[in-house]
């Protein structure tokens, strides 16, 4: 057998011994994917939905409960932390497909819907969701809440534990984490200021929407910033108050959740000097103060459409994915909605997209690029951010999340246009789904051929976890045993 030889030679490789001892130490974690719904069915009797969920609640409980009192985490590698980052995600998504089946759903469509819950997508396939009952809604609703945070953060920072695996899975999604001594502790703050703003936003909702379910499945989306509404065209209905307050909801999470730990510890201003809050905040402004022009110089848009332009708008960046009129009317809003879901929101929020932290780091490179051409030769200048020097590491990471998002979108969209899709509209829900946003322009729904859902499934998948999470998963070099080390 021929060994590796140079970088490769010095590489770890995951052990899938390791890797399913991970995953099976976190059964527990899968299992309060499908606890809570599988509850609300049992409470209105619907059996079949009860099985559904209540099976691999109860295996995943026992694997979770048996692993725990036999195996213990003290040496995953960060390669196997990826991978099993990858594969919770993976089945989290194949627990729900039973009971988005017995919801109605297809095997392909359900598939679909619960690829785009655990990636706190929207995306949606299905019909008829007026029909449903109850528990159908918090199914999906809690997909989201718990893809948004539970495993993507708390979930991996309890996989990882302190030390070097815990900064390796940083660009995954889970940012800040040497602002304290423990991330298991980081974790616990950070459920807290999640839970809180999920307690908060379902209180107030409650006062606004039309019952008191719909303000909990809504305000469980929102917080996630994942789109799902009970209704089928989602936000439109609601009162303008409700509308705005859930588009809040889904802008205090778009920001990094460690914000508000740092708020308590050390006040707003270190909060704000320490966290990606300001670009966030500044993008968002920047960009409504934008609309406003547009609209005040385009003849395309109404004066009366100003408020839906600047809600659909937050709801891109946020990656959201609520709507409140449609979407794809007028060319120049629909630019401003695709920059919006490209940026996205911030690292170490719910948010997804390249991430604001990323784009302006890359317009900084521009800025230093054009600096050099007016320098001297000699004249030794850096790439800085907050005064400090930019690690290559960074930089390296930030180029090769741009090109998967960039290559990935441009091979789906000639997917799209190869089987006859609009362009535009194509290119739209392609953002859409790689952002994890879950706005449409009509072009996905239950009669879109199965070849491109299964497209924009592993976009959702591939956006979700940030592309190089994934592909390293799947990479053969991963787990080839060139050592044993």
């Amino acid at each position: 057998m021929s060994r590796a030889t140079g970088q490769s030679s010095v590489v770890w490789r995951a052990r899938p011994g390791h890797v399913l001892r991970a995953v099976a130490v976190h059964g527990l974690v899968l299992a309060g994917l499908t606890a809570p719904p599988a509850v609300a069915a049992a409470v209105e009797r619907h059996w079949e939905l009860v099985f559904a969920l209540g099976a691999p609640t109860l295996v995943f409980t026992a694997v979770g409960g048996v692993s725990l009192r036999k195996w213990q985490l003290r040496d995953l590698r960060g390669i196997e932390a990826i991978v099993t980052l990858v594969m919770l995600f993976a089945l989290g998504a194949v627990l729900a497909v039973p009971a988005f089946m017995v919801l109605g759903l297809s095997a392909s469509d359900a598939l679909f819907e619960s690829v785009s819950a655990i990636t706190s997508t929207g995306l949606s396939v299905a019909t008829g969701t007026m029909d449903w009952s109850l528990s159908g809604h918090l199914l999906r609703a809690w997909l989201q809440w718990s893809g948004g945070f539970a495993i993507a953060v708390a979930g991996v920072a309890v996989i990882v534990g302190p030390g070097v695996t815990a900064q390796t899975l940083g660009d995954v999604g889970i940012g800040q984490r040497d602002l304290l001594q423990s991330t298991r502790t980081q974790a616990r703050q950070l459920l807290i200021v999640y839970g809180a703003i999920t307690g908060v936003g379902i209180l107030l909702l409650l006062q606004l929407m039309p019952s008191w379910w719909e303000a909990v499945v809504v305000g469980l989306a929102a917080v996630s910033t994942g789109g799902f509404t009970p209704r089928p065209d989602s936000l439109a209905s609601y009162s303008r108050v409700a509308q705005a307050v859930i588009m809040l909801l889904c802008l205090s999470t778009c920001i990094s959740l460690m914000f508000y730990v740092l708020c308590w510890r050390s006040g707003l201003s270190s909060a704000l000097r320490a966290t990606n809050a300001r670009g966030v905040l500044a993008l968002t402004l920047s960009g409504l103060l934008a609309l406003c022009a547009l609209v005040v110089l385009s003849s395309q848009l109404p004066a009366s459409a100003l408020a839906d332009v600047l809600l659909n708008y937050i709801s891109a960046l946020t990656t959201a994915g609520f709507s409140v009129a449609v979407v794809t009317d007028v060319p120049p809003a629909v630019a401003f909605l695709l920059t919006a879901m490209i940026v996205g929101g911030g690292v170490g929020s719910t948010a997804g997209g390249i991430k604001i932290d990323r784009a302006m780091s890359a317009l900084r490179m521009i800025g230093l690029t054009l600096l050099r051409m007016r320098t001297p030769p000699r004249a030794v200048t850096h790439f800085k951010e907050d005064g400090a020097p930019v690690k290559s590491e960074r930089v390296v990471s930030l180029v090769a999340v741009v090109s998967c998002y960039a290559i990935t979108a441009l091979v789906a969209w000639i997917v799209f246009l190869m089987s006859g899709q609009p362009a535009l509209g194509s290119l739209f829900d392609i953002v859409s789904a790689l952002s994890t946003v879950g706005l449409s322009s009509g072009v996905t729904g239950p009669d879109l051929a199965p070849h491109l859902k299964f497209v924009l499934v592993a976009a959702m998948f591939l956006g979700r976890l940030e592309f190089l999470a994934v592909l390293v998963a799947l990479s053969p070099s991963t787990w080839s045993p060139w050592r044993s080390k």
